[in-house]
């Protein structure tokens, strides 16, 4: 049964049927174009599938998600999509993860996977996961749309030091739209609302198929030794591809050191840099930032109160105080600790964030959170 269901692939001479069988592929977004890579993946054969998305389906979804129906409006993206595939092709390897994949996805498992296929609407997604493939030195391919034009990114992180990174050419407007989620103090604001990019699934799907060519490149050890862009205009069928530069100045990638290694320890700041040699004023930066303390300069003008927690855990609300109910409340927020710092005053807690980030000389120690 199995040799029929790909004979037809079999008649193609390049076509490395058993590699496809035992790549492992992860998706990250479930939406339109996520739903056209996972349909093409299965099809193709490839044997484990990992997909990620925290959304429910709504019923505009439907017109652009090959995988969704009107009995699936309100349930998980990521359980749905995983369902259809594994109708599609029961011999495929299929699991859900309903919920961020910052949260769930640990390193050891973003290098688990041949590549990983970026298919979020977000750039704050984009840039997260790209310093997840960035530390572990796993492919990433990237996909963006809009209502006509189509772009997929590879990122072949896996040939070496010298690859652009998906930061590397990203303008500041990227940033700046990033910053209109947040107040001025990075923390989320309750009134935003994300602005979402129209679509059909003309350019989805067309975005989903080159995307899957290029993991089944991957998979056939085809890896580029440079970074390349293909855009294309879904309505007259006109493509460019072009190198992306790695860039000196870019804050992503050139905060890593020439090697990056990896250790998985307690999150208690007592225990987190033991038998590693370093000095009082070395500096650590963590993966996200972390509010530190409040203090409302009203009701308690020389007292601060220690939070010492996950920033995205707040919102801007925060600043304004219960007790006088004025917008009175300092919030001191901060991603880069010294190393004193944190054992004269932060040693009885515990690092509220996925990872550490510590420097030596030219080496960049990763420090997981277990």
């Amino acid at each position: 049964m199995k040799a029929e269901r790909y004979q037809r692939h079999s008649l193609i001479d390049w076509f490395p049927q058993e590699k496809i069988k035992a790549a492992k592929i992860g998706i990250v977004g479930c939406g339109a174009v996520g739903n056209e890579v996972a349909k093409n993946l299965a099809l193709l054969g490839v044997g484990n599938l990992d997909l990620y998305d925290f959304d429910k389906i709504e019923v505009h979804n439907l017109t652009r998600s090959i995988l969704f129906r009107e009995s699936d409006i309100g349930k998980s993206k990521s359980e749905v999509a995983a369902s259809k595939v594994q109708e599609l092709d029961s011999n495929v390897n299929v699991n859900a993860f309903h919920g961020d994949f910052w949260d769930l996805m640990t390193l050891d498992m973003v290098e688990s996977y041949d590549c990983i296929i970026c298919c979020v609407d977000n750039f704050e997604a984009r840039i997260r996961l790209n310093q997840l493939c960035l530390i572990t030195k796993t492919n990433l391919i990237n996909t963006g749309i809009d209502s006509k034009f189509c772009q997929i990114e590879l990122f072949p992180f896996q040939s070496g030091n010298n690859v652009a990174c998906f930061e590397c050419n990203l303008p500041n407007s990227a940033y700046e739209r990033m910053q209109q989620r947040y107040s001025c103090g990075w923390l989320k604001k309750v009134s935003f609302i994300e602005k979402k990019i129209p679509t059909t699934i003309i350019t989805s799907s067309l975005t989903g198929s080159l995307a899957a060519s290029k993991a089944l490149n991957l998979i056939r050890g085809e890896t580029p030794s440079a970074a390349t862009r293909i855009l294309v205009n879904s309505f007259t069928g006109v493509s460019t591809i072009s190198l992306i530069q790695q860039s000196c100045e870019c804050i992503g990638c050139s905060s890593f050191g020439d090697s990056i290694s990896r250790i998985s320890v307690s999150p208690k700041i007592k225990s987190s840099f033991k038998g590693i040699t370093y000095e009082s004023d070395d500096q650590i930066s963590t993966s996200e930032p972390i509010l530190i303390s409040m203090r409302c300069h009203n009701c308690e003008p020389e007292e601060n109160n220690i939070i010492f927690k996950n920033s995205s855990n707040f919102d801007s609300t925060v600043s304004t105080c219960r007790k006088c109910g004025e917008d009175s409340v300092d919030v001191d927020i901060n991603d880069t600790f010294t190393l004193s710092e944190l054992e004269n005053k932060f040693s009885d807690y515990s690092f509220p964030c996925k990872y550490v980030h510590y420097k030596l000389n030219n080496q960049s120690i990763i420090i997981e959170m277990e």
